[in-house]
């Protein structure tokens, strides 16, 4: 389902395949055929990471836990209420002032 929605409440259920979790907080790269022709132009997703079907089947199978994925230009730009995945959205300069070593 929707990430953090009930479906009584906007949110909706679609089967996708070669999901692959990329956060905590509901975000997957995964195939979307619907979606093809736009994918690289138009922002159509509701978050996740959309891939042609052999494309994300390449990605499923390669992948492992612990890669780091980089989105550019994905929209606006997280905050602190992104939980587990703002803190890759930190420049490292400030990162390290809140260092134990600073």
């Amino acid at each position: 389902t929707t990430y953090g929605l009930a479906l009584d409440a906007g949110g909706y259920v679609t089967a996708v395949e070669y999901a692959t979790r990329i956060s905590n907080n509901g975000e997957f790269i995964h195939a979307a055929p619907w979606s093809v022709a736009q994918q690289g132009l138009s922002n159509v997703s509701h978050g996740c990471i959309n891939l042609a079907p052999e494309r994300a089947a390449w990605f499923f199978e390669f992948s492992q836990v612990g890669d780091v994925v980089e989105v550019v230009n994905g929209g606006p730009m997280l905050g602190p209420v992104d939980g587990d995945i703002y803190d890759w959205a930190i420049p490292w300069e400030t990162w390290v002032q809140g260092s134990a070593l600073n």
